[in-house]
């Protein structure tokens, strides 16, 4: 092997070091630029960007009132009084019933007994005080027709008419449709209910447009106050259409 003098491999040494120094010198400030320039380029933006996804997909599925559009005037006028109503349906047609003697009930619906205020919205977004009634209406065997009220709060009679409007053709036409009902009112109702949860603020004998004889069932939705309608075959208990009015 060849041997250097001392002092050039001394010497040989201190360059290498003084040159490994340098690289190191030079890889150093390398990545502190690159994270300097990171810091205000694509890597710090990347986090910024997700972070800012995140918080509107989170903003998106918030389900709290504050981020709930604005209810409709009839999604106010159901929310109120359905909060407010202590009487069922059921209940309420029984006792319109037992009001007319032999009578079968052809239609109950929910409204707002307070006629000066209409529609139960008192100007100030909703919340008003309204007074929930039941409008209903039943038929004798012959077709005549009796309109009842039945508050919805207490469950009595407050109005009770003879349909003084009709003639034979409406009387006819009643006593056909009542006729043609092999399903109760509540059978279709049930079978509504098994469609969509909610509470049933209608329901109604008609014609489906021509079709068989349906009985017309409303179902409102709490949270979103949407009402679904329901047509039941009065014949068999078959849901036939459902219509969504989200209004």
């Amino acid at each position: 092997m060849r041997k250097h003098p001392a002092s050039v491999t001394r010497g040989n040494r201190a360059a290498r070091a003084r040159a490994a120094g340098a690289v190191c010198a030079a890889a150093a400030s390398l990545a502190l630029l690159g994270a300097c320039s990171g810091g205000s380029g694509a890597a710090s933006s990347t986090p910024d960007g997700a972070e800012r996804t995140e918080r509107a997909a989170r903003a998106a599925d918030d389900p709290s009132p504050s981020r709930s559009r604005e209810l409709s005037e009839d999604q106010r006028e159901r929310k109120d009084l359905v909060s407010a109503t202590e009487v069922g349906w059921e209940k309420a047609a029984r006792t319109a019933e037992k009001k007319v003697s032999g009578s079968t009930l052809v239609e109950i619906e929910l409204g707002d007994g307070d006629d000066g205020g209409g529609d139960g919205d008192d100007g100030d977004g909703g919340g008003g005080k309204v007074t929930p009634v039941w409008e209903a209406e039943v038929a004798t065997e012959d077709g005549t027709s009796h309109d009842i009220r039945v508050d919805a709060v207490s469950g009595k009679v407050t109005r009770a008419e003879k349909d003084d409007g009709q003639d034979a053709d409406d009387r006819k036409k009643t006593a056909d449709r009542l006729a043609q009902a092999k399903v109760t009112p509540v059978k279709a109702a049930a079978a509504a209910a098994g469609h969509q949860k909610g509470t049933v603020t209608g329901v109604s004998l008609d014609d489906a447009d021509g079709g068989p004889t349906v009985w017309a069932v409303d179902i409102v939705s709490r949270g979103t106050w949407a009402k679904t309608t329901f047509d039941v075959d009065a014949g068999n208990g078959r849901v036939l259409h459902e219509h969504v009015d989200r209004d």
